[in-house]
Protein backbone atom coordinates (compact mmCIF):
# COMPACT_ATOMS: atom_id res chain seq x y z
CA UNK A 1 0.00 0.00 0.00
CA UNK A 2 3.08 2.26 0.96
CA UNK A 3 4.53 2.17 -2.46
CA UNK A 4 1.11 1.96 -4.12
CA UNK A 5 0.62 5.58 -2.47
CA UNK A 6 3.68 7.06 -3.06
CA UNK A 7 2.90 6.31 -6.62
CA UNK A 8 0.21 8.81 -6.15
CA UNK A 9 2.13 11.20 -5.22
CA UNK A 10 1.51 10.79 -1.07
CA UNK A 11 2.45 9.94 1.67
CA UNK A 12 2.07 7.03 3.66
CA UNK A 13 2.22 6.13 7.16
CA UNK A 14 1.53 3.13 9.34
CA UNK A 15 0.04 3.81 12.70
CA UNK A 16 -1.50 1.01 14.54
CA UNK A 17 -2.58 1.79 17.97
CA UNK A 18 -2.61 -0.44 21.28
CA UNK A 19 -5.76 -0.70 23.49
CA UNK A 20 -9.21 -1.32 22.74
CA UNK A 21 -12.56 0.62 23.11
CA UNK A 22 -11.80 1.69 26.76
CA UNK A 23 -8.83 3.27 26.03
CA UNK A 24 -9.95 4.79 22.93
CA UNK A 25 -12.69 6.58 24.69
CA UNK A 26 -10.44 7.42 27.84
CA UNK A 27 -7.61 8.62 24.89
CA UNK A 28 -5.15 6.23 26.43
CA UNK A 29 -3.91 4.19 22.96
CA UNK A 30 -0.90 3.74 22.69
CA UNK A 31 -0.11 4.41 18.91
CA UNK A 32 3.17 2.93 16.81
CA UNK A 33 4.20 4.99 13.79
CA UNK A 34 6.03 3.96 10.74
CA UNK A 35 7.51 5.72 7.56
CA UNK A 36 9.59 9.01 6.09
CA UNK A 37 10.64 11.07 9.11
CA UNK A 38 8.67 14.35 7.21
CA UNK A 39 5.48 12.43 6.99
CA UNK A 40 5.37 11.33 10.49
CA UNK A 41 6.18 14.45 11.56
CA UNK A 42 2.95 16.00 9.65
CA UNK A 43 0.35 13.14 11.28
CA UNK A 44 2.01 12.81 14.41
CA UNK A 45 -0.27 15.99 16.09
CA UNK A 46 -3.63 14.22 14.80
CA UNK A 47 -2.55 10.76 15.88
CA UNK A 48 -1.37 12.21 19.09
CA UNK A 49 -4.81 13.50 19.39
CA UNK A 50 -6.04 10.40 19.99
CA UNK A 51 -3.01 9.13 22.11
CA UNK A 52 -1.37 8.79 25.42
CA UNK A 53 1.93 8.26 23.50
CA UNK A 54 3.17 7.64 20.15
CA UNK A 55 6.41 5.60 19.20
CA UNK A 56 7.89 6.13 16.07
CA UNK A 57 9.24 2.54 14.88
CA UNK A 58 11.16 3.50 12.35
CA UNK A 59 10.49 2.24 8.32
CA UNK A 60 7.28 0.92 7.25
CA UNK A 61 6.01 -2.34 8.13
CA UNK A 62 7.86 -1.66 11.28
CA UNK A 63 4.36 -0.06 12.99
CA UNK A 64 2.55 -3.04 12.40
CA UNK A 65 5.59 -5.40 13.18
CA UNK A 66 5.48 -4.16 16.69
CA UNK A 67 2.05 -4.10 17.36
CA UNK A 68 2.30 -7.94 16.05
CA UNK A 69 4.95 -8.07 19.19
CA UNK A 70 2.73 -6.05 21.25
CA UNK A 71 -0.65 -8.20 20.00
CA UNK A 72 1.68 -11.27 21.37
CA UNK A 73 2.46 -10.37 24.51
CA UNK A 74 -1.05 -8.84 25.35
CA UNK A 75 -3.15 -12.23 23.98
CA UNK A 76 -0.48 -14.55 26.12
CA UNK A 77 -0.62 -12.68 28.95
CA UNK A 78 -4.46 -12.64 29.37
CA UNK A 79 -4.74 -16.31 28.17
CA UNK A 80 -2.31 -16.79 31.33
CA UNK A 81 -4.68 -15.00 33.52
CA UNK A 82 -7.80 -17.01 32.23
CA UNK A 83 -6.06 -20.14 32.71
CA UNK A 84 -4.87 -18.78 36.64
CA UNK A 85 -8.30 -17.91 37.47
CA UNK A 86 -9.50 -21.23 35.93
CA UNK A 87 -7.27 -23.15 37.95
CA UNK A 88 -7.62 -21.19 41.25
CA UNK A 89 -11.42 -22.06 40.80
CA UNK A 90 -11.34 -25.35 40.32
CA UNK A 91 -8.59 -26.08 42.93
CA UNK A 92 -11.01 -23.82 45.77
CA UNK A 93 -8.96 -21.07 45.58
CA UNK A 94 -10.48 -17.69 46.76
CA UNK A 95 -10.44 -15.79 42.88
CA UNK A 96 -11.18 -13.11 44.88
CA UNK A 97 -7.71 -12.76 47.39
CA UNK A 98 -6.23 -14.15 43.93
CA UNK A 99 -6.99 -10.84 42.36
CA UNK A 100 -5.93 -8.61 45.25
CA UNK A 101 -2.44 -10.68 45.09
CA UNK A 102 -2.39 -10.00 41.28
CA UNK A 103 -3.06 -6.50 41.50
CA UNK A 104 -0.66 -6.25 44.37
CA UNK A 105 2.17 -8.02 42.64
CA UNK A 106 4.96 -7.03 40.37
CA UNK A 107 2.29 -8.80 37.29
CA UNK A 108 0.12 -5.96 37.99
CA UNK A 109 -1.18 -3.60 35.17
CA UNK A 110 -4.79 -2.29 34.49
CA UNK A 111 -5.39 -5.06 31.36
CA UNK A 112 -4.58 -7.76 34.49
CA UNK A 113 -6.91 -6.12 36.89
CA UNK A 114 -9.67 -5.27 34.21
CA UNK A 115 -9.92 -8.38 33.00
CA UNK A 116 -9.92 -10.26 36.31
CA UNK A 117 -12.36 -7.56 37.75
CA UNK A 118 -14.45 -8.44 34.52
CA UNK A 119 -14.87 -12.59 35.16
CA UNK A 120 -15.44 -11.23 39.08
CA UNK A 121 -18.61 -9.15 37.84
CA UNK A 122 -19.41 -11.76 35.36
CA UNK A 123 -19.27 -9.27 32.68
CA UNK A 124 -17.66 -10.90 29.43
CA UNK A 125 -19.06 -8.28 27.24
CA UNK A 126 -16.37 -7.58 24.56
CA UNK A 127 -13.71 -4.70 24.86
CA UNK A 128 -11.75 -7.13 22.61
CA UNK A 129 -13.99 -10.23 20.66
CA UNK A 130 -12.68 -13.85 21.09
CA UNK A 131 -13.10 -13.67 17.46
CA UNK A 132 -11.07 -10.29 16.45
CA UNK A 133 -8.50 -11.72 18.47
CA UNK A 134 -8.13 -14.80 17.17
CA UNK A 135 -7.55 -12.82 14.23
CA UNK A 136 -4.66 -11.07 15.95
CA UNK A 137 -3.51 -14.13 17.20
CA UNK A 138 -2.99 -15.98 13.63
CA UNK A 139 -1.31 -12.70 12.32
CA UNK A 140 1.41 -12.53 15.03
CA UNK A 141 2.26 -16.50 14.73
CA UNK A 142 2.41 -16.07 11.16
CA UNK A 143 4.50 -13.11 11.41
CA UNK A 144 6.77 -15.06 13.75
CA UNK A 145 6.64 -17.95 11.52
CA UNK A 146 7.50 -16.20 8.45
CA UNK A 147 10.95 -14.69 10.23
CA UNK A 148 12.00 -17.84 12.20
CA UNK A 149 10.87 -16.85 15.91
CA UNK A 150 9.60 -19.48 18.25
CA UNK A 151 5.91 -18.90 19.13
CA UNK A 152 4.98 -21.41 21.10
CA UNK A 153 2.99 -19.54 23.46
CA UNK A 154 0.80 -17.68 20.54
CA UNK A 155 0.14 -20.77 18.74
CA UNK A 156 -1.35 -22.57 22.30
CA UNK A 157 -3.22 -19.07 22.65
CA UNK A 158 -4.69 -18.88 19.50
CA UNK A 159 -5.46 -23.54 19.28
CA UNK A 160 -7.76 -22.03 22.41
CA UNK A 161 -9.32 -18.46 21.28
CA UNK A 162 -10.32 -20.97 18.26
CA UNK A 163 -11.67 -23.57 20.00
CA UNK A 164 -13.40 -20.74 21.62
CA UNK A 165 -15.04 -19.26 18.77
CA UNK A 166 -15.88 -22.70 17.32
CA UNK A 167 -17.98 -23.92 21.13
CA UNK A 168 -19.68 -20.19 20.10
CA UNK A 169 -18.29 -17.52 21.95
CA UNK A 170 -16.54 -15.47 19.59
CA UNK A 171 -18.60 -12.60 20.35
CA UNK A 172 -17.15 -12.64 24.39
CA UNK A 173 -14.33 -10.61 25.90
CA UNK A 174 -11.25 -12.45 25.10
CA UNK A 175 -10.68 -12.75 29.04
CA UNK A 176 -13.74 -14.92 28.16
CA UNK A 177 -11.24 -17.82 26.29
CA UNK A 178 -11.38 -19.44 30.43
CA UNK A 179 -15.25 -20.99 28.55
CA UNK A 180 -12.41 -22.79 26.41
CA UNK A 181 -10.63 -23.98 29.78
CA UNK A 182 -13.61 -24.79 31.18
CA UNK A 183 -14.70 -27.00 28.02
CA UNK A 184 -10.92 -28.81 28.30
CA UNK A 185 -11.16 -29.47 32.38
CA UNK A 186 -11.29 -32.95 33.63
CA UNK A 187 -12.06 -34.57 36.29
Amino acid sequence: MADDVAAAGGRYVEAPVSGSRGPAIEGTLVGMLAGEPDALAHVEPVVGAMCAQTFRCGDIPRALTMKLAVNTYLITMVTGLAETIHFAERAGADTGVLREVLAAGPMASAVSRGKAQKLADGDLSAQAAIVDVLKNARLAEDAARAVGSAHPLITASRRLYEEAVDAGWGELDMIGVIEALAARAVG
